[in-house]
Parts: C-alpha cells; sequence; structure tokens
C-alpha cells in the first residue's frame, strides 16, 4: 500500500511537470492540430430580392434607426435599446414582474425602459404595474447584429421570413425578410414606442412634419452629408424610394438595409481564420476549451449561434413561454434564440431575463442549471452540466470577451457609428428652461389648422429644437419639434384650441399657450380646392404662351 501510495505522488508530480513544461511554450496550445479553413469567415450578406441594396435606403435607415420622432411621444429611438458599444444591446435596465405580475419579488426580470402607457389620443393611461412611469419590456434587448442570417428574429422567433405590408396585407417580401419584420415590431409595440391603436397614417403624418433627428446631436460623417443635401424625411424617401411618400412598409425596407451593413466580422477570431494569426495564449486555449465541452454545438462558429431555440433551463415552468408561443408546440415552452457570442464581451447583462451580469455567472448557471426538468437536451442528446475548473473558466472568459470582440463596434466606429441622443446629452441647452413664444394659427391652404412658434432659451432666442407637446381640446396629442404643424387629423366645421406644452422638466410660467381656431366647413374646402386648381391652370397657359 505505501509503495502504490509513492508511486502514484511520482507519477502525480511526473505529470504536474509534464503540464507545467507544455504550457511555458510561447507558442498558442494546439495552434496545429486542426484545419483553420473548417472554420469559414462570415458568409455573404443575404439580401431579399424585394429590398436589394442601396446607399440612398442605407442612409435613410440610419437616420431613422437613431431618430427619437419615430416614437410617438419623441422619447424613444430604435437605437435608444440597442447601443453599439453593449454589443447592440441596452445600456439602460429596468425591472420586469414575473408570473406574479408583482415588482420586487424573487421572479423579477430585467428588461427595457419602454415609454409610459398611452391610450389611442395620447393620453397617459395609468398602467396596473408601472402606473405613470415608463414600462419596461419583458425580456432584455437583444443585439441587431448577426439577425442578417436568421430565418427569424427576437427571442421567441416572431420576426419570421415571409413580410407582409401592413398597408396592404399583400407580400412584399417572400422569404428573408426577418429583419424587416423586426424593424416594425417595437415601432408599433406600445410597450416599446408607440401609443394605442398606433396608425402607419399618424406614422407617415408625423414624418412629413419632422426635421430628420431633430433631437440628435454629434451627427455622423455620413448622416451629415445626407442631410445637407436632403434635409426633410420626404426628400429622404424621395432620393430612397423614387417618391416621398412615407410607409411602413419602406421604413422596414431602410431600417433592415442599414442593418444589413452593420457586420462586426474584424474580431481578432476573425483575424486567426483569415490570416491563420493565432491567438494570444490564453484565449486560444479558451478557444480549444469552447470547442472540447461542444459549446460550439449550438454557437457554431462563424455566426456563433445556430439561430435556433433551446431552454437552457434558467426558468421554472410558469415563466416565458418564449418560442412556443410562435410554434404552439409545448416541447418548445421556455425556449429561446441562441444568442451570437460575437462582441458577448460588450454586455452588461445576459440571457433573456437579463439576470446575468458576468461571463462567470453565465459559466456558472451553464454548470448548475437551476431546472434541468425542462432543459432542452443539447444536440448530442446530453443534458446542460458544463463543468469547468479556474484555468478552463479563466481561459473561456478571456476567449469570449476578447477574442470575439470587433474593436469597431466597441469604439462605435464606422459603419458602428451613430449620433448622441437626447436623454444621454446633459448641456446646458437641454437643461435650461425653455419657452414657447410667438406662437400663431392659421388655416393651411388646404383648410387644416397650421400652428408656427419660435422658442426661447434663458432669455435669447435659440434655434435648436426640441420636444413640444400640443393638447388638442378633445385631448388628442401630438408631440412636435418642427414649426409648423400642420393638424392633418382636424374634422371639418370644427372649433379647436391647442395648448403648447415644453416637455422641459423646467417649464416657465409663459410657456403654455393656448391657440384656437375654427375649420372651414367641406363646402369651403371644396371651394378653396377648386379656387387653388383654377390658379394652377391658369399658370400652366400662361407659361406656354
Amino acid at each position: 500500500m505505501t509503495m502504490n501510495k509513492v508511486n502514484i505522488r511520482k507519477h502525480s508530480l511526473y505529470t504536474l511537470f509534464a503540464l507545467l513544461l507544455f504550457i511555458s511554450f510561447e507558442p498558442p496550445l494546439f495552434a496545429n492540430s486542426e484545419n483553420i479553413e473548417e472554420y469559414a469567415q462570415l458568409p455573404s450578406v443575404p439580401y431579399p430580392t424585394e429590398n436589394p441594396f442601396s446607399e440612398e435606403k442605407r442612409i435613410l435607415g440610419k437616420i431613422l434607426f437613431w431618430d427619437e420622432q419615430l416614437s410617438t411621444d419623441n422619447t424613444m429611438a430604435c437605437g435608444t435599446c440597442h447601443m453599439p458599444s453593449v454589443n447592440g444591446a441596452d445600456k439602460r435596465q429596468a425591472l420586469f414582474p414575473g408570473y406574479d405580475n408583482t415588482l420586487n419579488t424573487k421572479d423579477d426580470t430585467l428588461g427595457s425602459p419602454g415609454v409610459v402607457l398611452r391610450n389611442p389620443n395620447g393620453q397617459p393611461v395609468k398602467h396596473p404595474i408601472f402606473n405613470l412611469a415608463p414600462q419596461a419590456t419583458g425580456r432584455t434587448a437583444q443585439p441587431f447584429f448577426l439577425g442578417i442570417w436568421a430565418n427569424s428574429n427576437f427571442w421567441d422567433g416572431r420576426a419570421q421570413s415571409q413580410f407582409i405590408d401592413p398597408d396592404t396585407g399583400k407580400i412584399a417580401i417572400k422569404q428573408g425578410g426577418a429583419l424587416e419584420n423586426q424593424a416594425l415590431g417595437p415601432l408599433m409595440s406600445t410597450v416599446e414606442m408607440a401609443k394605442q391603436g398606433q396608425t402607419a397614417e399618424e406614422v407617415s403624418f408625423k414624418l412629413q412634419q419632422s426635421a430628420p433627428l431633430a433631437l440628435a446631436s454629434n451627427f455622423t460623417p455620413d448622416i451629415e452629408k445626407a442631410l445637407a443635401t436632403f434635409s426633410t424625411y420626404p426628400s429622404l424617401f424621395q432620393n430612397a424610394f423614387g417618391d416621398s411618400t412615407i410607409t411602413l412598409k419602406r421604413i422596414a425596407f431602410a431600417i433592415a438595409t442599414y442593418e444589413r451593413t452593420l457586420i462586426a466580422d474584424q474580431t481578432p477570431w476573425d483575424e486567426m481564420v483569415k490570416n491563420n494569426k493565432p491567438l494570444p495564449y490564453i484565449e486560444n486555449l479558451g478557444w480549444e476549451f469552447f470547442k472540447q465541452h461542444e459549446c460550439n454545438s449550438c454557437h457554431k462558429p462563424p455566426l456563433f449561434t445556430d439561430n435556433k431555440f433551446y431552454n437552457i433551463g434558467i426558468q421554472g415552468q410558469n415563466a416565458d413561454a418564449g418560442h412556443q408561443i410562435i410554434s404552439l408546440d409545448d416541447k418548445d415552452i421556455g425556449a429561446m434564440k441562441v444568442p451570437s457570442l460575437r462582441n458577448t464581451g460588450l454586455k452588461i447583462n445576459y440571457m433573456h431575463t437579463g439576470n446575468f451580469h458576468t461571463l462567470e455567472d453565465v459559466i456558472d448557471a451553464y454548470a448548475e442549471v437551476p431546472f434541468k426538468n425542462i432543459a432542452s437536451k443539447l444536440p448530442n442528446g446530453e443534458e446542460y452540466n458544463f463543468q469547468f475548473t479556474e484555468m478552463q473558466r479563466r481561459a473561456l472568459i478571456a476567449f469570449l470577451s476578447q477574442s470575439l470582440t470587433d474593436p469597431r463596434v466597441k469604439s462605435e466606429t464606422f459603419p458602428f457609428d451613430r449620433p448622441t441622443l437626447q436623454w444621454e446629452s446633459n448641456t446646458t441647452i437641454n437643461s435650461a428652461p425653455r419657452i414657447i413664444k410667438d406662437a400663431n394659427i392659421k388655416l393651411s391652404s388646404l383648410g387644416y389648422p397650421e400652428i408656427t412658434w419660435n422658442t426661447e432659451i434663458n432669455g435669447q432666442e435659440h434655434k435648436t429644437r426640441y420636444s413640444i407637446e400640443i393638447v388638442r381640446n378633445n385631448n388628442v396629442h401630438f408631440w412636435v419639434t418642427t414649426s409648423p404643424f400642420k393638424d392633418f387629423t382636424a374634422e371639418k366645421g370644427e372649433k379647436y384650441t391647442y395648448k403648447l406644452t415644453s416637455n422641459s422638466n423646467k417649464l416657465d410660467g409663459n410657456s403654455n399657450i393656448e391657440l384656437v381656431i375654427e375649420t372651414p366647413s367641406n363646402t369651403f374646402r371644396l371651394v378653396w380646392l377648386l379656387i387653388i386648381m383654377v390658379l394652377f391652370i391658369f399658370i400652366l397657359l400662361y407659361r406656354k404662351r
């Protein structure tokens, strides 16, 4: 027995010595142990036949993506929840109640702050959970990078491949339109960006009168160049689509075109594949452990996702139903789309619940799955049970946090550059009292109420635009930034009172302005249109002479 113990000790010492000698060499471990070509670079970007690439659509999509005026109350842009520097996810966090619908209990999850619940008129409505505060989304914001190659998007896959034009009900993209569907989801969501009953016409009317990115600052060079020539949304849509008509379909087409240019393919891992340039030692070791433990069975290179849906057992049976809502198959209860691990080291929380704040937390979750009884099986049929040594953990985290990070995403440089949104800015202009002055109302040439105004900050007239709320006497709310505002929803032969109020937290007593006007009857409008038509014909005839 004593000899056996001695032999075992000797064997252990020899093994330890060999291991230390092995890992002391500078060249990366396993550098030549595989054919690196088996890991292809990212595939080419698939553009739907019905929505081919154009630079005009890309820049329009970029402007729309970062414009807070796309939301009903001017508080949310698509980019508000999708910042490149945190991997296209959200810097902000909000608490969402779990299945008990009660905040501050153990089943709470994290989501993104959204908008205040508003009825079809735009009036704030008391939410049963959030009251009059901004609502929270039920899941964390997913990075929008690399949804390009997916047949369905969102955690549950509800943004499907076929895109239906919401205005006509006809198929606009037969296949490959998941990004277009994803783009319209938040825009019409009463939690994320819209009031209840938001219509396509309301979105169109608002953009027609909005100066692009009126609430943003620090424009990127490509945005500055575009707005120098096309300073209105109608002109931007004219440039991108051939005429100035603004529709939900065109908004989706433009945003999706922009998103398809956000290819994060300049990571150290990509350089290794492309040039056979080795990763640093510890990161390469993590890459080897990543494969050995079959993390790549679901997070398949080069996308580092298989774009499928699994339940990894982090929530119980009564929690989020996930993909089952879409598939209607009970085996998909709790299943969520596998996120890409590219740029995952930039995130501030993980999983659809947001309850994991570090990669260490994620690795621990896979080692100790809380709800194994309802978790999916791995593709090889085994259960989730990843056990790592401390060295393996450190190597994996080094690989995930460094080797898969594109420096352009981290630093928000082109094509991942962006303007500064209003909520991010703490300038004197944004914090100072704002006064609406010289407000006036008249009838437009078509008989609609038209309101004009000037702005003043700290006693000085200022051309910087900011959000103004206009409330009509029948409790219809509008949010505007640009004078003039035309009320296209006004009905014929009605008398209206409009109240104008600055959305600043610091309001001057003179900022609340009332304007009264009576719209013409239908007969008056017809006569007015007839006069305009006669004048138009007269001008044409005069020019021909």
